[in-house]
């Protein structure tokens, strides 16, 4: 299989540095600024939006696309956080602009001063030298009776189907929900508007009409569904619905923890459930469900999980004779041609397994081949490393024996992340043989993400093992440490990417913890 080249190019600009006013530090490494004045200073620059805790900057784009942005609250610019962006356009927030810090909102009624420069594109920070002096200093002074967030901007819709479209817009942080106002007239009434609430900013909009331009309005709303930004500027969707559906399909991984106790999972078992149920997957890899028996119903792990979901979930296989590895399908939307239970290249006391299916779906009677396998744990050794790579070929060999040509998802938890050492041996194994990780996380730096072929993206940035962690681990680049996968034949159209996590405003996980991985989860449309 031949890797297709990527459809989409994306620059995601939330990656960078904590800067002091002449040292740049970042990953432990400090460097010294390279000598300016090669283009000239950024002029333009102003304020586009401004909230109670947040201004949006736009300046004029110098040509280089890499730019670094500083906030200070003297307007000398002493003692300066700074920020590197592949992009004109930047939205201040917080004191700190690192993700991972942090760090605290900004204060309404405070001034705040900005300054920004052109620096050289380089996914190092050590070679990211400036280009031009910094420009003017623009002064803002946040109002103390707007709303706290800034509108979302950078609507972006693709089609569905036939009457179906995904909708995304800029992210407002964890915690926060929205309201989509969208219409085929925008000449009416905005109270005659249609309209949805989501936890995240993206929805997919059903029951639409053919041939229709529609237009779309998102705004913050908080925790009691009061709004908390302006509704975003008017924007017309520019996918055409199309008049030949390839209906879109759910499918998800999610390593449940087995049971290291019976307190362990008997604490978590339902809020595991939940996360499944309210998500819906139309097909879900499962690792960590074992063949255990626990204490609150005298079952196996895998067969109460299974109790949980209920109908119309059901396992391809009869969950046991795979250590922990399951897969489990919709039955009302997909039918089961075919499946089965590979063990995989053995190192060590645990046996790993893939477990594969046929299946087929009902509404457009397409049919694909999927597979959830957990490969060997253990990131720090070569040999390590080389069984991993082993045991990826062996699935590869066993789709190229089973899929017959079909389109292939493999999902599951890979135990290896793009920071391993020697290097991530799966991932290679897996994109090398001409499958795609839909959201590019291959590299740690300012270009992660760049050339991501996923249309729509949400929490790609949370680390997927949380370590049962309060807070959940994020990162300072676009995507975070990931050790579970989701991969694709090229044909096979991703439209939405994203992690299923349920935090408030601090980043913190509500209630129970279901698990040590986050689950993922992406709509996809069959060729």
């Amino acid at each position: 299989m031949t890797r297709s080249p990527s459809t989409s190019s994306r620059l995601r600009a939330r990656v960078g540095v904590f800067v002091g006013s002449v040292a740049l530090l970042m990953s432990g490494a400090v460097v010294t600024g390279g000598a300016a004045q090669a283009i000239d200073a950024p002029t333009g620059l102003k304020a586009v939006d401004v909230a109670s805790k947040g201004v949006a900057l736009k300046w004029s784009n110098t040509g280089q696309g890499a730019y670094r942005v500083r906030m200070s609250t003297s307007s000398s610019m002493s003692s300066p956080e700074a920020w590197d962006v592949l992009d004109n356009y930047y939205e201040w927030t917080r004191t700190d602009a690192s993700p991972s810090a942090r760090a605290p909102r900004l204060t309404p009624g405070k001034t705040y001063y900005f300054q920004v420069k052109a620096i050289k594109r380089a996914a190092d920070s050590s070679d990211r030298d400036s280009l031009s002096n910094y420009s003017s200093t623009l002064a803002v002074t946040l109002p103390t009776t707007a709303l706290p967030e800034l509108k979302p901007v950078k609507v972006k819709a693709t089609a569905g189907g036939s009457t179906s479209l995904h909708v995304s817009w800029s992210d407002r942080g964890p915690g926060y929900s929205y309201l989509l106002r969208f219409t085929p007239n925008p000449d009416k009434s905005v109270t005659k508007w249609s309209s949805v609430k989501t936890d995240r900013p993206a929805v997919t909009l059903k029951g639409l009409t053919p041939g229709k331009t529609y237009y779309f309005r998102p705004r913050v709303i908080d925790s009691l569904g009061k709004g908390a930004s302006p509704y975003g500027e008017l924007g017309p969707s520019e996918a055409t619905l199309e008049s030949t559906p390839s209906p879109g399909l759910s499918v998800a991984t999610y390593n449940i923890r087995k049971k290291y106790s019976d307190a362990d999972w008997t604490a978590r078992r339902k809020a595991v459930a939940t996360n499944i149920l309210t998500t819906a997957p139309d097909v879900i890899g499962i690792q960590e469900a074992i063949p255990t028996t626990y204490g609150v119903n005298g079952k196996k792990q895998y067969a109460d999980l299974m109790d949980l979901m209920g109908d119309p979930y059901a396992y391809v296989t009869s969950g046991s004779g795979s250590s922990g590895t399951q897969l489990a399908y919709n039955t009302e939307r997909l039918t089961k041609v075919k499946s089965g239970i590979k063990m995989l290249f053995e190192d060590g006391a645990a046996e790993r397994y893939a477990v594969w299916a046929i299946l087929k779906d009902k509404i457009s009677d397409k049919s694909f081949f999927v597979v959830s396998t957990h490969l060997e744990p253990g990131t720090t050794t070569p040999e390590l490393n080389a069984v991993r790579i082993h045991q990826a070929q062996d699935i590869l060999d066993l789709v190229e024996d089973n899929a017959n040509g079909r389109p292939t998802i493999i999902v599951g938890d890979m135990n290896t992340s793009r920071t391993a050492e020697p290097n991530n041996g799966q991932y290679k194994t897996f994109t090398g043989a001409g499958y795609i990780d839909p959201i590019d996380n291959s590299v740690a730096n300012w270009f992660s993400g760049e050339n991501a072929t996923a249309e729509h993206i949400v929490n790609a940035q949370y680390s997927s093992a949380n370590k049962l962690e309060r807070k959940a681990l994020l990162s300072s680049f676009p995507n975070g440490t990931h050790i579970d996968y989701m991969y694709t034949s090229p044909s096979i159209r991703v439209a939405v990417w994203r992690q299923v996590l349920n935090l408030d405003t601090t980043g913190s996980f509500v209630g129970t913890i279901p698990s040590d991985h986050n689950m993922m989860q992406m709509t996809i449309h069959l060729p």
